[in-house]
């Protein structure tokens, strides 16, 4: 069985990985290393990491999960040309630009990391919380389906039980809205839905994200990206 919906590739400045080089960058909070490139489960292009960001339990201060933003970087060059010749600083205050990021026109990725345990039920809590406004919002304002089947089909990724410290969740969108999942190595039924991958990354990168600073930070190498370095 395959066991991760990761496949590392070469980049600089890199780590050993067996007989490969596999590049990371830490998110600095948490020190968990992110793949600086990856290839998911039923693709074959690279996608890049644009960064990371941190998921804070706000009223306690308690580190839950790093996180990190993947993108096919012809997809987002073609899709954000735009956009080319700005900073990062003036990005990430440009919410013309995260709604543009949203349309999803372009594959994308998010790698999160526990760093801590926390109990399934509780994650599956914690998402459908998130997502499920946002699914409502996007069928009533927006004009996209109603995808609540598909959002109880993403809860039950979340019944392998304990999502233990240093656990992976990878969770990729095709331009089709195309869901594939891998929860703590394993791989889980795609879902397709346009409506719950928009709702997902909104979490992120939307006009109320769970981490405000993460949105910003995990934006930081899209002027590399879109210049093609």
């Amino acid at each position: 069985m395959i066991r991760s919906l990761l496949f590392l590739t070469a980049f600089s400045a890199a780590v050993p990985l067996g007989a490969q080089q596999v590049a990371t960058v830490e998110e600095p909070s948490s020190k968990v290393p992110f793949p600086t490139e990856l290839t998911v489960l039923g693709g074959s292009a690279t996608q890049v990491l644009t960064g990371t960001g941190i998921r804070v339990k706000t009223f306690l201060k308690v580190k839950v999960y790093a996180f990190g933003l993947y993108v096919d970087p012809d997809g987002a060059r073609s899709t954000l040309s735009a956009y080319k010749d700005m900073s990062a600083s003036t990005l990430e205050r440009d919410q013309a630009f995260y709604r543009r990021i949203l349309d999803q026109d372009f594959a994308m990725t998010l790698r999160l990391v526990m760093t801590r345990d926390v109990g399934g039920e509780d994650m599956a809590d914690a998402f459908d919380g998130a997502l499920r406004p946002r699914v409502q919002k996007a069928a009533a304002e927006m004009g996209m389906p109603e995808a609540e089947t598909a959002l109880d089909q993403f809860r039950g990724y979340f019944s392998l039980g304990e999502m233990t410290k240093g656990a992976e969740i990878v969770f990729s969108c095709s331009p089709d809205g195309r869901l594939t999942t891998s929860v703590k190595g394993e791989p889980q039924s795609s879902i397709e839905s346009e409506t719950l991958c928009w709702a997902l990354f909104d979490v992120y990168l939307g006009e109320k994200p769970i981490s405000g600073d993460g949105k910003k930070k995990v934006i930081a190498r899209f002027p590399q990206i879109l210049a093609g370095s």
